[in-house]
Formats: structure tokens, C-alpha cells, sequence
């Protein structure tokens, strides 16, 4: 199966707005035939609400045979009619009317291996996923640091620490009118429990490239993570 992710911002003060707006139109009286929309087009979607002391944001991933078609095919209804409306939700420029293709994330990396599923054929998943905003001037840092160094080149290693935690890891880079941001997700039967024992079993400098290039510290509290508020399987 493919995935497609994208990440959005929510402007200050417009969380209610959103919810309102956005999430109540799938949810109600409204989600069996959101549902059945995601299902005609054979992809599974689900959608985050991350709150974060610098701002929220909403991820969204598409995963099927091909999802990329659905992607276009619903930006096709949504601009340029609710463009307007969208911009008062998610900022200028979010939207790119011209090439939709170019707001989704790039899939850099992705722990997948076929001689070690995260789970039995016929098991049940569920997944977690997260938006990590690269600081302004870090982004050549990321990569050589965290994307090259660490996943990449040490893929072998990076892999197995995902499949001792029986999870699949797929990381995605994207750009965004005000900068970057990187979008994870994590997926397995237990996922949370997973993407814990990856935190804790990542290299040592690792944390040192996260206080670097997304200001994370090490000695405060994790966040919480990103809720799941729409699943048009469940």
C-alpha cells in the first residue's frame, strides 16, 4: 500500500472555527457518505489534531493502491471554490491551486520490511502520526544530521530499531509557505507503545540534532500526541 501525507497549520485563534467547519461536515450526518467516498476510491484516510504550544496543526494521510488520484480529485472539488475559506483557516499560500501535488509531503524515509512485519496478514493496525516543525535556517541541518546521517546511511540499523518495536515507521518532508515540517507516523498493533520504545532506543546524538533542528528538549515533557479525529474505517 502507498501512503500520502499532508500537514496543515491552523491559525491562531481558528481551532473552532476548524473543528466547525471542517470536522463536523465528516462527521454526523455526513460520515457514512465521507466514509464512502474514501472507500469508492479504495484509500483509507485518517485525520490528526495536533495542539502544540506554538501553534496547532491538522495531519492527514491517504493510504491505498493509488491515493494520489483521490488527493487530486478532492483538491479539484475544494479549489478554487473554498479557497477563501481554507486561507482563513490554514494561512495564505497553503493551497496551491495551480499544482496540488506540490502540498503533499515527500516520503523520505520508510522502515518497511517485507521479512519483518510489524503484525500477521490478517491482524488489525492502528496508527499514530505526528507534524515536528524544522526551526527557520535548520533544514540543511535535518538532512544532514537527522535524514542522511541517521536514516539513511545507518538505514540498516535505523530499520531494526522500528522492527524490535513492531513498528513501521514512514517519515515525510514538507514545505510549507512559512518553512518545513516533518511529519511522522507509526504504525502497529500497539503503535504508542512502539514509537516510545523508538525514542528510547535512538542513538545518543539524536537528541541533541532534535533540541538542534526542532527545538525539542530532552529534559522537558513530551508533547502529547496528535488525537485522531477522523477514520473513514472506524
Amino acid at each position: 500500500m502507498t501512503m500520502i501525507a499532508f500537514a496543515v497549520p491552523i491559525l491562531d485563534g481558528k481551532l473552532e472555527d476548524w473543528k466547525h467547519m471542517i470536522l463536523d461536515t465528516m462527521h454526523g450526518d455526513n460520515k457514512q457518505s465521507t466514509d464512502q467516498s474514501r472507500e469508492n476510491a479504495g484509500v483509507h484516510e485518517r485525520s490528526y489534531l495536533q495542539k502544540m504550544e506554538s501553534g496547532h496543526a491538522c495531519i492527514l494521510t491517504w493510504e491505498g493502491e493509488h491515493p494520489l488520484p483521490f488527493w487530486l480529485d478532492l483538491m479539484d472539488v475544494a479549489l478554487p471554490e473554498f479557497t477563501e475559506i481554507l486561507a482563513g483557516l490554514h494561512g495564505e499560500g497553503v493551497f496551491n491551486e495551480e499544482n496540488p501535488q506540490k502540498m503533499l509531503a515527500e516520503m523520505v524515509y520508510d522502515s518497511f520490511d517485507k521479512d519483518h512485519p510489524v503484525a500477521e496478514t490478517d491482524t488489525q493496525t492502528s496508527m499514530i502520526a505526528l507534524a515536528l516543525p524544522i526551526l527557520p535556517g535548520k533544514l540543511d541541518a535535518w538532512k544532514k544530521t537527522i535524514l542522511n546521517k541517521m536514516l539513511i546511511k545507518n538505514k540498516k540499523e535505523s530499520d531494526a530499531i522500528r522492527n524490535a518495536a513492531k513498528v513501521r515507521e514512514r517519515s515525510f518532508l514538507q514545505e510549507l509557505p512559512d518553512g518545513h515540517i516533518v511529519v511522522l507516523t507509526f504504525e502497529g498493533i500497539d503503535p504508542v507503545a512502539g514509537y516510545e520504545q523508538v525514542m528510547r532506543n535512538l542513538p545518543p546524538e539524536f537528541a541533541a540534532a532534535a533540541m538542534e533542528c526542532h527545538g525539542l528538549d530532552e529534559n522537558a515533557l513530551p508533547p502529547p500526541l496528535p488525537e485522531l479525529v477522523y477514520d473513514s474505517r472506524q
